[in-house]
């Protein structure tokens, strides 16, 4: 029993803290209830026509009018209808528990209409919160997921999280009809209440542990899911690795694996699961029959209680113990379901991004320099990645970051583009603070091509404007010239409508390459971030990128982190970083004569590619 009403407390927790998403449909919720308590109410009309019924119905020939003036529930009966025949007495009550019964029951279709479009409601807005967090919090958080997660969080979780809604709707329906039953059954007799509380608590003892149980399969069915989702996220995004290493058949063992033990806890689940009703039944039909035997012999025979009283009983436990089966299986599948309620508020729990808001200022450019002061940076597991950066680059510049692996340039560009928080030290723009631009403002005039460009599997217009709506057809074209892109998208059957696949496998590595430049200058940016944009590239591919990449950097502001160090000689400052810290700065020519770091670079490069290690 304590197990059981831990779980209640739980869902209970959690569903209160759906609040929020439920606001849209708050009069959904009230005309849920209210119509659960009206089908309850005319249950209980239909239990109280059933007594005088059956006393009719048990009349003896010629003793009717006797009965219907003696029975205190049918004095008015021939008064409000003189002079008829018993029949007609009899197909009143029949006619009227008929038609209590379709009013009951149009409740309880009501009730239906309107729970599932109160569970609409909250889903829709369940997943919208989920999706605004994940575009809000932090950017650590999809580098420590896996992908699959999140498949399984919007097709799996937010699915659990709306059948916990509900089951917790249908609980209060028929807990309030069980109520009603309950109410008649201590109008009939106190002793035959004592008698069902008891038979209630016994059955509801035995639903406890198995619903506990059925929580702890729930929890094993999350934790099932996550892994086999996660898994399936990482090997077909990483297909091209499995096949060309020879791994399918690992691969299908490590996800025959996940795949078993997520069959395996469902299936638990599932034999559990029909095990509740059944045992339920067993259980309250032999407490109904001691309590009918008790009731016969201990009341009845007694004259502390009548035959029709014990009928309307025996009637009541018939409608009744149906109903406590189903409450009970209700409660095992909420015990079953709740994880998924948990699941999501684990996601909405996540520390929201920035930790500090971002401004309301608008960007107009950088004027004189963008600044670093004592710039520092730590990862969450504590992992130190930048110490005291102090840097300034010239406004109309272009300043590149070297160095191995390791050494702190792709997070210093995560700083730049304000995707990480500076740990210590701050950034700025002509001597503003660059975090009290509003997002809008510096996000949309920032250009950023990254060494693996990410294109959605959408058309080459979609992804080139993609984050600029507004664009206009003249910008667009003039974006495309600048990528070197004309011929490309000239060969395409549809051109610019053209389809470029999941992550653009229907391109080159270079096209795919000069159309992240594109989608960077269609915004015409004010201030250029490239990372490592040519170093996967082939030498013709390399060719034509970087002869985009001149283009675009041309009267622009631009940082450069380059591993292909050919790619830099032009560079109007290159600053050397290692171990998180700047240890050189300076042109090309000044930087060789220094004999330091940046010479060891050169030393170690292969091809005038820097090679990975120090």
């Amino acid at each position: 029993m304590k197990n059981w009403f831990v779980m209640l407390r739980e869902i209970a927790t959690h569903l209160w803290r759906l609040r929020p998403f439920l606001r849209p449909g708050r009069w959904l919720v009230i005309s849920v209830v209210l119509s659960a308590i009206l089908a309850a109410f005319f249950e209980g009309f239909v239990i109280a026509a059933m007594m005088p019924l059956v006393t009719m119905l048990r009349a003896e020939s010629g003793h009717f009018r006797d009965v219907l003036t003696g029975e205190k529930t049918l004095k008015w009966l021939p008064e409000a209808l003189p002079g008829h025949s018993p029949e007609l007495y009899v197909a009143v009550f029949c006619l009227a528990i008929v038609l209590l019964v379709a009013l009951k029951n149009a409740s309880l279709m009501l009730s239906q209409v309107l729970m599932a479009r109160l569970v609409r409601i909250v889903s829709s807005n369940l997943r919208h919160a989920v999706f605004q967090k994940l575009q809000n919090t932090s950017i650590h958080v999809f580098e420590q997921r896996k992908s699959g997660e999140l498949g399984n969080l919007f097709s799996i979780e937010t699915i659990r999280t709306q059948s916990t809604i509900e089951f917790s709707l249908i609980f209060v329906q028929k807990g309030l009809l069980a109520a009603f039953y309950l109410g008649a059954i201590v109008l009939l007799s106190w002793e035959l209440t004592l008698g069902m509380c008891l038979l209630v608590v016994v059955v509801a003892g035995v639903s406890a542990l198995l619903q506990s149980r059925l929580k702890h399969l729930g929890d094993e069915r999350s934790a099932a899911q996550r892994d086999l989702f996660g898994y399936l996220g990482g090997v077909f995004s990483g297909m091209r690795v499995v096949r060309a290493t020879n791994a399918e058949s690992e691969s299908e063992d490590r996800f025959n694996r996940y795949n078993v033990r997520l069959a395996d806890v469902e299936a638990k689940a599932t034999v559990l699961g029909s095990l509740t009703a059944p045992v339920s039944e067993v259980l309250g039909i032999a407490g109904a029959m001691v309590i009918v035997w008790g009731a016969y012999v201990f009341l009845i025979q007694h004259d502390r209680l009548t035959g029709p009283m014990l009928g309307a009983f025996g009637f009541l436990l018939i409608r009744m113990l149906p109903l406590m089966n189903h409450l009970y299986a209700v409660l095992g599948n909420l015990g079953y379901a709740s994880g998924g309620m948990k699941e999501i508020f684990e996601w909405l729990d996540l520390p929201a991004f920035p930790t500090r808001p971002f401004g309301n200022r608008s960007f107009k450019g950088i004027q004189s320099s963008l600044r670093l002061e004592s710039v520092g940076f730590n990862y969450p597991n504590g992992t130190v990645a930048l110490r005291d950066i102090s840097l300034e680059i010239p406004a109309g510049k272009t300043v590149a970051l070297v160095g191995s692996s390791g050494s702190g340039k792709s997070t210093l560009a995560s700083l730049l583009l304000r995707l990480r928080e500076p740990s210590a030290g701050r950034i700025l723009v002509d001597g503003v603070d660059y975090w009290e631009f509003s997002q809008s403002a510096w996000h949309g005039r920032l250009g950023m091509v990254e060494q693996e460009a990410f294109l959605f599997n959408e058309t080459i217009r979609d992804n080139i404007t993609f984050g600029s709506r507004d664009v206009t057809p003249a910008r667009l074209q003039t974006a495309i010239r600048m990528a070197n892109l004309e011929e490309v998208i000239a060969a395409l059957p549809k051109g610019l409508d053209t389809l470029v696949g999941e992550r653009g496998t229907m391109l080159s590595g270079g096209q795919k390459q000069r159309l992240a430049i594109a989608r960077a200058m269609v915004r015409d940016p004010l201030l250029l971030i490239l990372d490592e944009a040519t170093s996967a590239l082939d030498n013709v591919s390399e060719r034509q990128v970087q002869a985009a990449l001149d283009e675009a950097r041309r009267g622009r502001t631009s940082v450069v982190i380059a591993h292909r160090l050919s790619t830099i000689r032009n560079a109007d400052l290159i600053v050397v970083l290692s171990n998180g810290r700047i240890v050189e700065q300076g042109t090309w020519s000044e930087l060789e004569a220094l004999n330091g770091h940046f010479k060891g670079l050169l030393a170690a490069a292969q091809g005038g590619h820097l090679a990975e290690s120090n």
